[in-house]
């Protein structure tokens, strides 16, 4: 709906969106943690984070999408 909305608003500017893995590590949370900030300044549609990648747990999948939204304001996303 997000992209549909985009188009519909008929801009002609392209969007940003984001994709990404939750990280293995704590310090790997941390530093992508410290990007969201900068990342989030460049207004994406939306970010979309991997569904228990990597091994990760289906857990941070969840605490990142909760990060995201509440504190840089990104519409976020998930998927398998």
């Amino acid at each position: 709906d997000k992209i549909k909305e985009h188009q519909a608003a008929g801009t002609g500017k392209p969007f940003v969106s984001f994709e990404y893995f939750p990280p293995r590590t704590e310090t790997g949370v941390t530093n992508l943690y410290a990007r969201w900030e900068r990342m989030a300044k460049q207004l994406p549609l939306y970010a979309d984070v991997t569904w228990g990648a990597g091994g990760t747990t289906s857990d941070l999948t969840l605490d990142m999408c909760i990060k995201g939204r509440q504190t840089y304001g990104m519409e976020m996303n998930m998927h398998l």
